[in-house]
Protein backbone atom coordinates (compact mmCIF):
# COMPACT_ATOMS: atom_id res chain seq x y z
CA UNK A 1 0.00 0.00 0.00
CA UNK A 2 1.37 3.23 -0.69
CA UNK A 3 0.38 5.55 2.55
CA UNK A 4 0.22 9.01 0.65
CA UNK A 5 -2.15 7.75 -2.10
CA UNK A 6 -4.52 6.42 0.69
CA UNK A 7 -4.31 9.62 2.55
CA UNK A 8 -5.47 11.44 -0.93
CA UNK A 9 -8.10 9.59 -1.56
CA UNK A 10 -9.10 9.22 1.96
CA UNK A 11 -9.25 13.27 2.28
CA UNK A 12 -11.37 13.29 -0.90
CA UNK A 13 -14.44 15.21 0.07
CA UNK A 14 -17.38 16.12 -3.02
CA UNK A 15 -19.88 19.36 -2.77
CA UNK A 16 -23.63 18.06 -1.12
CA UNK A 17 -27.13 20.17 -1.59
CA UNK A 18 -29.70 18.85 0.77
CA UNK A 19 -33.17 20.72 -0.63
CA UNK A 20 -36.43 19.68 1.45
CA UNK A 21 -39.39 18.87 -0.21
CA UNK A 22 -42.10 18.95 2.82
CA UNK A 23 -44.25 21.54 1.83
CA UNK A 24 -44.80 23.04 5.42
CA UNK A 25 -46.52 26.00 6.70
CA UNK A 26 -44.07 28.47 6.08
CA UNK A 27 -43.12 26.57 2.45
CA UNK A 28 -39.79 24.53 2.25
CA UNK A 29 -36.48 26.00 4.10
CA UNK A 30 -33.75 26.90 2.29
CA UNK A 31 -31.01 23.91 0.72
CA UNK A 32 -28.68 22.35 3.18
CA UNK A 33 -25.04 22.97 1.89
CA UNK A 34 -22.05 20.23 2.80
CA UNK A 35 -19.12 19.50 2.05
CA UNK A 36 -18.91 15.53 2.71
CA UNK A 37 -15.62 12.59 2.68
CA UNK A 38 -15.94 10.68 -0.30
CA UNK A 39 -15.88 7.15 1.87
CA UNK A 40 -19.02 8.45 4.27
CA UNK A 41 -22.49 7.58 3.79
CA UNK A 42 -25.71 9.29 3.30
CA UNK A 43 -27.15 7.93 6.94
CA UNK A 44 -24.41 9.52 8.65
CA UNK A 45 -24.96 12.19 7.02
CA UNK A 46 -28.69 12.97 6.55
CA UNK A 47 -29.39 13.95 10.77
CA UNK A 48 -26.96 16.92 10.25
CA UNK A 49 -28.92 18.45 7.36
CA UNK A 50 -32.34 17.50 8.99
CA UNK A 51 -31.48 19.06 11.98
CA UNK A 52 -30.61 22.47 10.18
CA UNK A 53 -34.11 22.13 8.50
CA UNK A 54 -36.11 21.94 11.33
CA UNK A 55 -34.26 25.12 13.06
CA UNK A 56 -35.89 26.63 10.00
CA UNK A 57 -39.40 25.03 10.25
CA UNK A 58 -41.95 25.98 12.64
CA UNK A 59 -43.80 22.54 11.65
CA UNK A 60 -43.84 19.08 12.56
CA UNK A 61 -39.53 17.77 13.41
CA UNK A 62 -38.43 15.91 10.28
CA UNK A 63 -37.42 12.88 11.25
CA UNK A 64 -35.19 10.49 9.52
CA UNK A 65 -37.35 7.46 9.61
CA UNK A 66 -39.98 9.78 7.74
CA UNK A 67 -38.10 10.56 4.71
CA UNK A 68 -36.65 9.61 1.48
CA UNK A 69 -33.87 10.27 -0.64
CA UNK A 70 -33.67 11.31 -4.52
CA UNK A 71 -30.54 12.00 -6.88
CA UNK A 72 -31.30 13.39 -10.53
CA UNK A 73 -35.22 11.90 -10.13
CA UNK A 74 -34.15 8.33 -8.73
CA UNK A 75 -34.47 7.08 -5.73
CA UNK A 76 -30.82 6.91 -3.57
CA UNK A 77 -29.27 3.37 -2.60
CA UNK A 78 -28.14 4.62 1.21
CA UNK A 79 -25.82 1.89 1.60
CA UNK A 80 -23.68 3.04 -1.42
CA UNK A 81 -20.74 5.25 -0.37
CA UNK A 82 -21.31 8.87 -1.09
CA UNK A 83 -18.52 9.23 -3.28
CA UNK A 84 -19.76 6.32 -5.59
CA UNK A 85 -23.50 8.30 -5.52
CA UNK A 86 -21.63 11.27 -6.83
CA UNK A 87 -19.67 9.73 -9.50
CA UNK A 88 -22.60 8.14 -11.11
CA UNK A 89 -24.80 11.40 -10.69
CA UNK A 90 -21.98 14.13 -12.26
CA UNK A 91 -20.24 11.69 -15.52
CA UNK A 92 -20.01 15.24 -16.95
CA UNK A 93 -19.18 17.11 -14.66
CA UNK A 94 -16.25 17.11 -12.14
CA UNK A 95 -16.73 19.84 -10.51
CA UNK A 96 -20.55 19.72 -9.88
CA UNK A 97 -22.34 20.05 -6.75
CA UNK A 98 -24.42 16.27 -5.35
CA UNK A 99 -28.13 17.60 -5.40
CA UNK A 100 -29.88 15.76 -2.89
CA UNK A 101 -33.50 15.89 -2.52
CA UNK A 102 -35.70 14.78 1.00
CA UNK A 103 -38.86 14.08 0.46
CA UNK A 104 -41.58 13.19 3.05
CA UNK A 105 -44.00 11.50 0.52
CA UNK A 106 -44.80 7.49 0.42
CA UNK A 107 -41.15 6.29 -0.64
CA UNK A 108 -41.15 4.30 -3.90
CA UNK A 109 -40.42 0.36 -3.23
CA UNK A 110 -37.35 0.82 -4.77
CA UNK A 111 -35.85 3.00 -2.04
CA UNK A 112 -34.40 1.69 1.46
CA UNK A 113 -34.01 3.59 4.35
CA UNK A 114 -30.53 2.93 6.74
CA UNK A 115 -30.00 4.62 10.08
CA UNK A 116 -26.47 4.98 11.04
CA UNK A 117 -26.62 1.11 13.30
CA UNK A 118 -28.13 -0.74 9.89
CA UNK A 119 -25.82 1.13 7.51
CA UNK A 120 -22.70 0.12 10.27
CA UNK A 121 -23.67 -3.70 10.24
CA UNK A 122 -24.13 -3.32 6.19
CA UNK A 123 -20.55 -1.97 5.89
CA UNK A 124 -18.98 -4.92 8.60
CA UNK A 125 -20.66 -7.28 6.53
CA UNK A 126 -19.21 -6.18 3.60
CA UNK A 127 -15.98 -5.76 4.47
CA UNK A 128 -15.93 -9.38 5.74
CA UNK A 129 -17.44 -10.67 2.37
CA UNK A 130 -14.33 -8.42 0.63
CA UNK A 131 -11.97 -10.44 3.36
CA UNK A 132 -13.19 -13.78 2.37
CA UNK A 133 -13.29 -12.78 -1.45
CA UNK A 134 -8.99 -11.93 -0.60
CA UNK A 135 -8.08 -14.34 2.37
CA UNK A 136 -11.16 -17.03 2.32
CA UNK A 137 -11.54 -14.94 5.88
CA UNK A 138 -8.10 -15.93 7.10
CA UNK A 139 -7.86 -11.92 8.76
CA UNK A 140 -11.11 -10.90 9.63
CA UNK A 141 -11.31 -14.26 11.96
CA UNK A 142 -8.14 -13.67 13.28
CA UNK A 143 -8.74 -10.37 14.34
CA UNK A 144 -9.77 -9.04 17.80
CA UNK A 145 -13.36 -8.32 19.22
CA UNK A 146 -13.02 -4.54 18.89
CA UNK A 147 -10.80 -4.37 15.83
CA UNK A 148 -13.60 -4.50 13.32
CA UNK A 149 -15.32 -1.63 15.17
CA UNK A 150 -12.46 0.18 15.08
CA UNK A 151 -12.61 0.11 11.08
CA UNK A 152 -16.02 1.28 11.56
CA UNK A 153 -15.19 4.28 13.90
CA UNK A 154 -12.53 5.98 11.93
CA UNK A 155 -15.27 6.36 9.03
CA UNK A 156 -17.70 8.03 11.75
CA UNK A 157 -15.03 10.22 13.69
CA UNK A 158 -12.59 11.14 9.98
CA UNK A 159 -9.70 9.98 11.17
CA UNK A 160 -7.17 8.60 8.70
CA UNK A 161 -4.72 7.39 11.01
CA UNK A 162 -7.12 4.74 13.15
CA UNK A 163 -7.86 3.69 9.51
CA UNK A 164 -4.62 3.09 7.97
CA UNK A 165 -3.48 0.99 11.27
CA UNK A 166 -6.53 -1.33 10.45
CA UNK A 167 -6.47 -1.61 6.58
CA UNK A 168 -2.94 -2.25 6.42
CA UNK A 169 -3.54 -5.12 8.42
CA UNK A 170 -6.88 -6.41 6.00
CA UNK A 171 -5.04 -5.63 2.66
CA UNK A 172 -1.39 -6.95 3.91
CA UNK A 173 -2.22 -10.87 4.35
CA UNK A 174 0.78 -12.59 6.39
CA UNK A 175 3.51 -14.04 4.58
CA UNK A 176 2.88 -11.72 1.78
CA UNK A 177 0.15 -14.35 0.05
CA UNK A 178 -1.82 -13.00 -2.83
CA UNK A 179 -5.47 -12.09 -2.61
CA UNK A 180 -7.53 -15.07 -3.94
CA UNK A 181 -10.22 -12.87 -5.37
CA UNK A 182 -10.07 -8.81 -5.42
CA UNK A 183 -13.12 -7.34 -4.14
CA UNK A 184 -14.70 -5.32 -7.02
CA UNK A 185 -17.98 -3.55 -7.81
CA UNK A 186 -18.80 -1.90 -11.71
CA UNK A 187 -21.24 0.67 -11.53
CA UNK A 188 -23.28 0.97 -15.46
CA UNK A 189 -26.05 3.71 -15.61
CA UNK A 190 -29.54 2.29 -14.71
CA UNK A 191 -28.34 -0.93 -13.63
CA UNK A 192 -27.56 -2.74 -10.54
CA UNK A 193 -23.99 -3.39 -9.82
CA UNK A 194 -22.47 -6.11 -10.76
CA UNK A 195 -19.18 -8.12 -9.23
CA UNK A 196 -17.78 -11.76 -10.32
CA UNK A 197 -14.90 -13.87 -9.12
CA UNK A 198 -12.21 -12.24 -10.14
CA UNK A 199 -8.36 -13.03 -9.86
CA UNK A 200 -5.27 -10.72 -9.41
CA UNK A 201 -3.28 -13.03 -12.58
CA UNK A 202 -4.16 -14.75 -15.47
CA UNK A 203 -3.33 -17.80 -16.01
CA UNK A 204 0.18 -17.39 -17.62
CA UNK A 205 1.31 -15.89 -14.35
CA UNK A 206 0.80 -11.74 -16.23
CA UNK A 207 -1.13 -9.04 -13.43
CA UNK A 208 -4.73 -8.79 -14.61
CA UNK A 209 -5.25 -4.66 -15.45
CA UNK A 210 -8.40 -2.84 -14.06
CA UNK A 211 -9.89 -2.56 -17.88
CA UNK A 212 -9.66 -6.79 -17.94
CA UNK A 213 -11.51 -7.01 -14.34
CA UNK A 214 -14.36 -4.83 -15.79
CA UNK A 215 -14.46 -6.86 -18.95
CA UNK A 216 -14.67 -9.68 -16.97
CA UNK A 217 -17.02 -8.70 -14.46
CA UNK A 218 -19.58 -7.08 -17.39
CA UNK A 219 -18.72 -10.16 -20.03
CA UNK A 220 -17.56 -7.67 -22.81
CA UNK A 221 -14.91 -10.28 -23.34
CA UNK A 222 -14.38 -14.32 -23.02
CA UNK A 223 -13.00 -14.25 -19.04
CA UNK A 224 -9.68 -16.03 -18.76
CA UNK A 225 -10.79 -17.33 -15.24
CA UNK A 226 -14.02 -18.07 -13.14
CA UNK A 227 -16.23 -15.15 -12.98
CA UNK A 228 -19.57 -15.72 -11.65
CA UNK A 229 -21.47 -12.54 -11.55
CA UNK A 230 -23.70 -11.42 -8.84
CA UNK A 231 -25.59 -8.24 -8.67
CA UNK A 232 -27.86 -6.15 -5.85
CA UNK A 233 -30.57 -8.06 -8.22
CA UNK A 234 -30.17 -11.46 -8.70
CA UNK A 235 -27.24 -13.82 -10.34
CA UNK A 236 -26.81 -12.93 -14.07
CA UNK A 237 -28.16 -15.14 -16.25
CA UNK A 238 -25.50 -15.21 -18.68
CA UNK A 239 -26.52 -12.95 -21.19
CA UNK A 240 -23.94 -10.46 -22.08
CA UNK A 241 -24.87 -6.70 -20.63
CA UNK A 242 -25.48 -4.25 -23.34
CA UNK A 243 -22.48 -1.53 -22.36
CA UNK A 244 -19.81 0.37 -24.17
CA UNK A 245 -16.78 -1.17 -26.06
CA UNK A 246 -13.50 -0.98 -24.49
CA UNK A 247 -12.39 2.04 -26.40
CA UNK A 248 -15.42 4.18 -24.98
CA UNK A 249 -15.29 2.99 -22.05
CA UNK A 250 -14.04 5.83 -19.06
CA UNK A 251 -13.44 4.05 -15.66
CA UNK A 252 -13.93 6.41 -12.61
CA UNK A 253 -12.98 6.06 -9.17
CA UNK A 254 -13.10 8.30 -6.37
CA UNK A 255 -13.66 10.97 -9.18
CA UNK A 256 -10.76 10.47 -11.08
CA UNK A 257 -10.45 8.70 -14.38
CA UNK A 258 -8.53 5.38 -13.88
CA UNK A 259 -6.23 4.08 -17.10
CA UNK A 260 -7.67 1.16 -18.54
CA UNK A 261 -3.77 -0.36 -17.86
CA UNK A 262 -3.51 -0.18 -14.44
CA UNK A 263 -2.79 -3.40 -12.21
CA UNK A 264 -5.33 -4.48 -10.62
CA UNK A 265 -3.53 -5.13 -7.57
CA UNK A 266 -2.59 -1.56 -7.60
CA UNK A 267 -6.17 -0.46 -7.54
CA UNK A 268 -7.37 -2.97 -4.75
CA UNK A 269 -4.70 -1.64 -1.96
CA UNK A 270 -4.57 1.76 -2.89
CA UNK A 271 -8.29 2.83 -4.78
CA UNK A 272 -10.57 0.87 -2.67
CA UNK A 273 -13.01 2.48 -0.35
CA UNK A 274 -13.10 1.41 3.32
CA UNK A 275 -15.11 -1.33 2.92
CA UNK A 276 -12.48 -2.97 1.16
CA UNK A 277 -14.04 -3.30 -2.48
CA UNK A 278 -13.00 -1.30 -5.11
CA UNK A 279 -15.98 1.27 -6.90
CA UNK A 280 -15.90 1.66 -10.33
CA UNK A 281 -18.42 4.01 -12.06
CA UNK A 282 -18.34 3.34 -16.24
CA UNK A 283 -19.21 5.71 -18.07
CA UNK A 284 -18.79 6.46 -22.35
CA UNK A 285 -17.04 9.48 -23.69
Amino acid sequence: MDYEVSRKVWESQVPVQFTLQAGGPLGDPLPFYTMLPRFTYLALALPKALSSFNRRDSGDPILSEKVWLEVNGSPVKMYVPIGVIYDQANLLENDAILEISVKTTQPPETFQMVDPDMVKAMFMQTVKEADYLKTKSDITNSMMVDEMPQLWRSITNNNFDEYWTMVQKLMDPKGGKDFTHVPLRVYVKNQPFKQALITLKHPDGSLRTIGEAVSDVLQLSPSSEASTPTSESSASSGATTSSPNSEERRLISHGIDIPAHTPLIFASKNLSYPDNFVHIVMASN
